[in-house]
Protein backbone atom coordinates (compact mmCIF):
# COMPACT_ATOMS: atom_id res chain seq x y z
CA UNK A 1 0.00 0.00 0.00
CA UNK A 2 1.12 3.34 -1.15
CA UNK A 3 -0.34 6.30 1.25
CA UNK A 4 -0.27 10.34 -0.65
CA UNK A 5 -0.81 12.92 1.44
CA UNK A 6 -1.55 16.75 0.90
CA UNK A 7 -2.98 19.44 2.90
CA UNK A 8 -3.26 23.47 2.58
CA UNK A 9 -5.37 26.02 4.44
CA UNK A 10 -7.71 28.67 3.84
CA UNK A 11 -9.12 31.68 6.04
CA UNK A 12 -11.89 29.32 6.50
CA UNK A 13 -10.19 26.36 7.56
CA UNK A 14 -8.20 23.89 5.40
CA UNK A 15 -8.64 20.63 3.32
CA UNK A 16 -6.60 17.52 3.66
CA UNK A 17 -6.21 15.20 0.60
CA UNK A 18 -5.26 11.69 0.80
CA UNK A 19 -4.82 8.85 -1.78
CA UNK A 20 -4.48 5.28 -0.77
CA UNK A 21 -2.87 3.17 -4.03
CA UNK A 22 -3.29 -0.37 -2.81
CA UNK A 23 -0.81 -2.91 -4.80
CA UNK A 24 -3.64 -4.99 -6.49
CA UNK A 25 -7.12 -2.68 -6.31
CA UNK A 26 -7.19 1.09 -8.11
CA UNK A 27 -6.24 3.88 -6.07
CA UNK A 28 -8.65 5.78 -3.10
CA UNK A 29 -9.08 9.17 -2.94
CA UNK A 30 -9.81 10.83 0.09
CA UNK A 31 -10.82 14.62 1.20
CA UNK A 32 -11.12 16.15 4.14
CA UNK A 33 -12.44 19.07 5.33
CA UNK A 34 -10.64 20.98 8.07
CA UNK A 35 -13.15 22.92 10.26
CA UNK A 36 -10.73 24.87 12.34
CA UNK A 37 -8.16 27.71 11.60
CA UNK A 38 -4.76 26.51 10.86
CA UNK A 39 -1.65 26.84 9.10
CA UNK A 40 -0.16 25.09 5.86
CA UNK A 41 1.56 22.91 7.84
CA UNK A 42 -0.64 21.86 10.71
CA UNK A 43 -3.25 20.98 7.41
CA UNK A 44 -0.05 18.84 5.70
CA UNK A 45 0.18 16.90 9.74
CA UNK A 46 -3.25 16.31 9.53
CA UNK A 47 -3.79 15.15 5.94
CA UNK A 48 -1.09 12.68 7.17
CA UNK A 49 -2.64 11.32 10.50
CA UNK A 50 -6.39 10.89 8.44
CA UNK A 51 -4.10 8.85 5.90
CA UNK A 52 -2.79 6.94 9.19
CA UNK A 53 -5.85 6.76 10.41
CA UNK A 54 -7.45 5.36 7.58
CA UNK A 55 -4.71 2.58 7.08
CA UNK A 56 -5.16 1.14 10.79
CA UNK A 57 -8.68 0.64 10.14
CA UNK A 58 -8.49 -1.24 7.02
CA UNK A 59 -5.67 -3.17 8.75
CA UNK A 60 -2.88 -2.35 6.61
CA UNK A 61 0.38 -3.47 8.13
CA UNK A 62 2.70 -1.93 5.49
CA UNK A 63 3.27 1.23 3.72
CA UNK A 64 5.28 3.72 1.70
CA UNK A 65 3.71 7.38 2.15
CA UNK A 66 4.79 10.37 0.23
CA UNK A 67 4.04 14.10 0.90
CA UNK A 68 5.64 17.18 -0.50
CA UNK A 69 6.16 18.78 3.04
CA UNK A 70 9.99 19.11 3.70
CA UNK A 71 8.93 19.96 7.01
CA UNK A 72 6.34 16.11 7.52
CA UNK A 73 8.60 14.13 5.41
CA UNK A 74 11.76 14.62 7.05
CA UNK A 75 10.59 14.49 10.90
Amino acid sequence: MTLFFDGSKCQCGGGADVVLVPLDAEPMPLSFRLDFPCTNNTAEYEALVLGLQVTLHLGIKSINIFGDSQLVVNQ
